[in-house]
């Protein structure tokens, strides 16, 4: 079993000592249950929130206020290295056990951070310039800057009135972002399973105004250069290059591009639209400006992975099973990688359950390459893809987490401010009704509001249509939920906070968190875990909603051996799919294994060749998983 992996870390690792005077308050005093002489009770809290196990207001609001206290925690940073010592020592007095730093090599790049700006200054045309951030990874120019002049790139003109790149040699270019209009689909709310507070969310697929809610613009122009990055600035020679983004000057401050660019060595500059008016117009004319952005890289930076397990009643034995829990605990903002916080809360829960009443174990995977040159799936260096054979011997699924804990922000004038509602919270997960109706559940059980259930299409899974008929929102920040795939096809649910808050601003306000948002997120995430311990996990797996979503909603007309008789087809092979279903929920597998060779046979006759080798391969699985 999985736990064998660290068992040769046990002594060293034992001689680690948890200094809980030095967290000021961040670890709470445990009344830890001694036995399983109330077991009836403990198994009830798996089902439903017990209020007296969960992670107090006055805990939750500390755990946010340290965080602020230490700034950007990008992966090498002191305040990177704090907050994995606070997680790890929450680990440790939860008792937590087989802690494993899985070490990576790391070049960091850096300069100063808001609100020190002493590392990046822009003057255009003898005028200093208000400059919102920097553009990560970009290189350096060394304390005195370099001076040139400009020219003017405006990505929101056609591709034919853009400059040349030999243009751009020894030039500081200016690139003027193409205006936020949003398109129809990231720009705006989408179609859903299920969602809180129907009446605080605006119409469907189109563009959501920044006076309302600011963060799906901020996505896009945050996350826009990286083409241009590549095709554009790379090869073009050019000294230095400024971004003038169309976000007002509250938005853009302490701005964080995503995702993080292999570094290139053309040092940049972020500014909102107010400051960069000016400075568009002189980057027209042709003027002169310096720009300075002192960078430096540290090439044996500390990067680690960190892993760890709270152990269940079987724990140690060839029975143990384990649920899966996974984030990132590096970021920018606030509410960006509070992920982890939102971990330890149900990990605080789930430890004063005794061990005995603990059904399952919980494996817990503190990830540290988010915001790192390449993110996670460039990156060669992962705990789980390395340990990923003995870890499926002991997985049932997953419950993942991100952006936990935060509040609406919209534009007001030149001030980004809270609207005084919850930042949407996205539950995704796969189209099997099992996982959408636990989600459901889940959600109203808290009292989360603004919630959203999906089950959107995913790195190639397909969704399905939600109730209003019209494709729902892609499965956000989907990279942990993969490592469930690569194990066997796991069900899981990913509860993720968007990113209107401090997503892309290295801003530490506590005005953007909300401990009553980080507390019903938490208890959707522990009733999501208690499900996964309690209930059939095998009916709850993706293969079923898979099977009836490609012989119904995700099979077109041409799929079909014949187009006109598609309706027909559709209807005869999602009863048969709903039937295998229905069996498998009542555990009778017999009647199930007969439907899915029944499906086969039906596929092969309605459906297209390539249609149907796909649905007889999902059939194949099915039938795999069938006791």
């Amino acid at each position: 079993m999985f736990l064998a992996i660290c068992r040769r870390n046990t002594k060293r690792l034992a001689r680690h000592t948890v200094s809980v005077l030095a967290l000021a308050g961040a670890l709470p005093m445990l009344a830890m249950p001694a036995s399983s002489a109330f077991a009836q009770d403990y198994a009830a809290a798996l089902k439903t929130i017990d209020d007296g196990l969960m992670v107090s207001e006055e805990t939750a609001t500390n755990w946010f206020e340290q965080k602020a206290s230490w700034g950007p925690t990008y992966t090498g940073s002191v305040a990177w290295t704090s907050f994995m010592e606070m997680i790890e020592d929450h680990l440790r007095v939860y008792g937590a056990v087989d802690i494993v730093k899985n070490r990576f090599p790391f070049e960091r790049w850096y300069t100063t951070e808001y609100p020190d700006t002493s590392g990046w200054s822009l003057v255009s045309d003898g005028r200093d310039v208000n400059v919102a951030s920097y553009a990560t990874q970009s290189g350096s120019t060394g304390p005195d800057g370099v001076t040139a002049e400009m020219i003017l790139y405006d990505l929101g003109l056609p591709e034919d009135q853009w400059p040349a790149i030999a243009d751009l040699a020894g030039k500081i270019v200016v690139f003027k972002q193409a205006p936020y209009v949003g398109d129809g689909v990231t720009g705006s709310y989408s179609d859903y399973e299920y969602r809180t507070n129907n009446d605080t969310f605006l119409e469907a697929y189109v563009p959501v105004d920044p006076t309302y809610e600011g963060g799906y613009r901020n996505r896009d122009q945050f996350g826009a250069m990286g083409r241009v990055i590549t095709d554009v600035l790379v090869p073009s020679e050019a000294l230095a290059h400024v971004v003038v983004l169309d976000v007002p000057p509250g938005a853009a401050v302490a701005g964080r591009q995503h995702g993080t660019p292999d570094r290139y060595e053309v040092p940049g500059l972020l500014l909102d639209a107010k400051a960069g008016a000016a400075v568009v117009e002189d980057a027209r004319a042709g003027k002169t400006a310096t720009l300075v952005l002192d960078g430096y890289v540290e090439e044996d930076a500390t990067a680690y992975q960190l892993a760890a397990v709270l152990p269940g009643r079987d724990y140690g034995t060839s029975d143990d099973k384990a649920v899966f829990m996974g984030t990132h605990t590096d970021g920018p903002g606030l509410i960006q990688d509070s992920g982890a916080l939102g971990i330890l809360g149900v990990l605080e829960y789930y430890s004063k359950i005794p061990q005995d009443d603990r059904p399952m174990s919980i494996f817990f995977y503190f990830d540290t390459r988010h915001f790192t040159p390449g993110a996670e799936d460039s990156a060669p260096y992962d705990y789980v893809e390395d340990h990923l054979e003995e870890l499926a011997e002991t997985m049932v699924g997953g419950v993942l987490m991100e952006h936990i804990g935060g509040t609406q922000m919209r534009d007001e004038g030149d001030d980004y401010v809270p609207t005084g509602q919850a930042m949407t919270t996205y539950i995704n997960t796969f189209g099997n009704d099992l996982l959408v109706d636990e989600a459901i559940s889940a959600v109203d059980a808290s009292g989360l509001e603004r919630a959203q259930v999906t089950v959107g299409e995913r790195n190639g899974v397909l969704g399905r249509p939600g109730v209003n008929g019209g494709v729902q929102n892609d499965w956000k920040g989907s990279h942990f939920a993969v490592y469930l795939d690569k194990m066997g096809g796991l069900p899981s649910w990913h509860i993720t906070g968007d990113w209107p808050t401090s997503g892309y601003q290295a801003l530490m306000d506590l005005d953007r968190f909300s401990e009553p948002v980080f507390r019903d997120q938490v208890e959707t995430g522990i009733l999501l875990v208690g499900e996964l311990m309690t209930g059939d996990v095998l009916a709850m797996n993706p293969d079923w909603g898979a099977l009836q979503i490609h012989v119904t909603t995700g099979a077109e007309d041409s799929d079909f051996v014949s187009a006109d008789a598609a309706e027909a087809g559709r209807a005869e092979l999602g009863d048969l799919a709903t039937a295998i279903f229905e069996a498998v929920k009542g555990r009778d597998y017999d009647a199930a294994r007969d439907g899915l060779a029944q499906l086969a046979t039906l596929a092969n006759e309605k459906l297209m060749p390539e249609k149907a080798g796909t649905v007889a391969g999902l059939i194949e699985q099915a039938t795999a998983r069938l006791p």
